[in-house]
């Protein structure tokens, strides 16, 4: 058995240890602790001071890029798209301020914005795929023919005829894209601000990257909604009229990314957001819709041709 001896042994060799330290921490190993804190602290400091200055270095690279590119634009743009009129689109969650900036740009090139419309959710809601089914059977009769084999490309041709038409059939495809005929009680479109006249050109803004997702990585989409939906329906408007999407490429499942990944026939532009982005989407409109056919992919993330596209006047 464990007598009181045994116990007594246990609590000195205790009661020595924390003497023998409590006697080295304040006499020969306090400098030397003391010394490595010290060491650390400064070292944690310099990299500080050095991660806040390659920062700073960078925010002023970007701003004199953003700047040349301004200024460029200015004697780039002016002529590319004279007496041109654009109708601009805006995919869920996209900024107005980011179709703003590219407005500034399309009239900047001698274009007209003829009106704003955004598109809703149902496009890529998976519970609304049979409703979009019946509704494009119910649009064909107002397309003349479609080229589109699926419904959400069918619905896209509608859009762009809807856009850049002026009869009878162009009225009645943007009343049943507007108004809602289910349940839901959300249409395909949304009117931001009503058309003034028919547009020759369409420019599809997307919305940024999600702030928590760094460079290359995945976005997920929304549960219950398929985004390769968005390559077939912006598809179908790119073969009724000129169109170019901007958007992001920084994950999976962002617009500008599935397009590319899904080879649909839509020119796009990443890094929306961005002035490079704002500037090169006049040029881009200009090539689509002087050489028929054309489809380029233009920025800095994966999938880009290049990352501006020529200047063509």
């Amino acid at each position: 058995m464990i007598d009181f001896r045994y116990h007594l042994v246990s609590l000195i060799s205790v009661f020595l240890a924390l003497a023998v330290g409590v006697v080295l921490g304040a006499g020969p190993l306090q400098n030397s602790l003391g010394t490595a804190l010290n060491d650390q602290v400064t070292a944690l400091r310099e990299n500080r001071n050095a991660t806040q200055a390659k920062l700073e270095q960078t925010e002023t690279a970007v701003n004199e890029r953003d700047s040349y590119i301004t200024q460029a634009a200015s004697s780039l743009l002016p002529g590319t798209l004279a007496s041109k009129s654009v109708a601009m689109v805006l995919l869920p969650d996209a900024k107005a301020e980011d179709a703003d900036a590219i407005t500034t740009q399309l009239k900047s090139a001698g274009a007209t914005v003829t009106g704003r419309v955004s598109m809703t959710s149902t496009w890529v809601d998976v519970s609304r795929e049979n409703y979009r089914s019946n509704l494009s059977g119910q649009v064909q009769g107002h397309l003349g023919s479609a080229s589109s084999q699926d419904a959400n490309g069918i619905l896209g041709e509608a859009l762009a005829k809807a856009l850049t038409a002026n009869d009878d059939s162009s009225r009645v495809l943007m009343d049943m894209l507007s108004v809602t005929e289910d349940k839901s009680g959300t249409p395909f479109v949304n009117v931001d601000s009503a058309l003034t006249a028919p547009a020759e050109m369409i420019v599809v803004v997307g919305p940024r990257p999600q702030a928590s997702s760094g460079k290359g990585a995945t976005v997920e989409a929304s549960p219950g909604e398929d985004p390769k939906a968005w390559a077939k329906a912006l598809a179908g408007t790119a073969s009724r009229a000129p169109t170019v999407v901007v958007g992001s490429a920084d994950g999976d499942d962002n617009v500008v990314s599935i397009i590319r990944s899904e080879g649909a026939k839509v020119t796009t532009i990443d890094s929306v957001g961005q002035v490079a982005a704002s500037v090169s989407t006049p040029l881009a409109l200009a090539l689509v819709s002087t050489r028929a056919g054309t489809i380029g992919h233009y920025g800095f993330d994966k999938g880009a041709d290049a990352v501006m596209p020529p200047v063509t006047k």
